[in-house]
């Protein structure tokens, strides 16, 4: 029998040792590394958000342009369009366009103020020739009752043509896209309406445009004796 005077048995306590408080370098590593995929995902949508808003800007600006060159177009009479390509020629065989003029001449600004400064002046943040403009004129006839050769004889032929299809074609180097960039060489007067065409075998992917077409029906009043 035990003396109640006697030192109870010590209690053996069997479990985990408490955690200290804290981060392990572990946790510290992969905290950082969750930290830096986070960033670069941030700047990765960042840049495509930029150059969203670049290419958009060339496009509005590239509308603008090429509804300017389409009010052009159009404010010229219908027998002018037949009397003269845009060279000044008389008579030309239609469809004609400006393949044969001087890209430079036809070279348009980006963010230019319209109206009334003069093409020779400096405009603060605009960019000089920036879009390049193609214009093309062609006409629609019966084929049945045909004008007597090509280009018309005016005098006899102009009641013939029922219409003329006006076509605007607004070209730029898109360099808005990091994954497919323009040639370090490439111009604005180096462009051609086919870059801009998927279909053609000289398509470019960073070759931006804007393409108006509307067709003119005849409006001429034609007197007769």
């Amino acid at each position: 029998m035990r003396s109640p005077m006697s030192t109870p048995p010590p209690i053996v306590r069997i479990g985990r040792r408490r955690r200290k408080a804290g981060f392990t370098l572990v946790e510290v590593l992969v905290a950082i590394v969750v930290f830096a995929i986070a960033i670069v995902g941030l700047v990765a949508i960042e840049g495509r958000s930029v150059e969203a808003q670049r290419a958009s800007a060339y496009l509005r600006e590239g509308e603008r342009v090429a509804q300017d060159a389409m009010a052009e177009l159009q404010s010229r009479s219908f027998v002018s369009l037949l009397s003269y390509d845009f060279a000044g020629n008389l008579a030309p065989a239609l469809p004609y366009d400006e393949s044969g003029i001087d890209p430079t001449t036809r070279r348009r600004d980006f963010r230019r103020p319209p109206a009334d400064i003069a093409e020779t002046d400096i405009v603060v943040g605009a960019v000089v020739g920036a879009f390049l403009v193609y214009r093309s004129v062609d006409w629609v006839v019966d084929p049945l009752n045909l004008p007597s050769g090509n280009p018309p004889d005016l005098t006899i032929d102009l009641p013939l043509v029922n219409a003329l299809v006006l076509q605007v074609t607004v070209l730029w180097i898109d360099d808005s896209s990091s994954s497919t960039p323009p040639p370090s060489t490439l111009t604005v007067a180096d462009l051609t309406p086919m870059m801009a065409d998927p279909t053609d075998p000289a398509y470019a992917p960073y070759v931006g445009a804007v393409h108006l077409r509307t067709v003119r029906a005849n409006d001429t009043v034609v007197t007769t004796p």
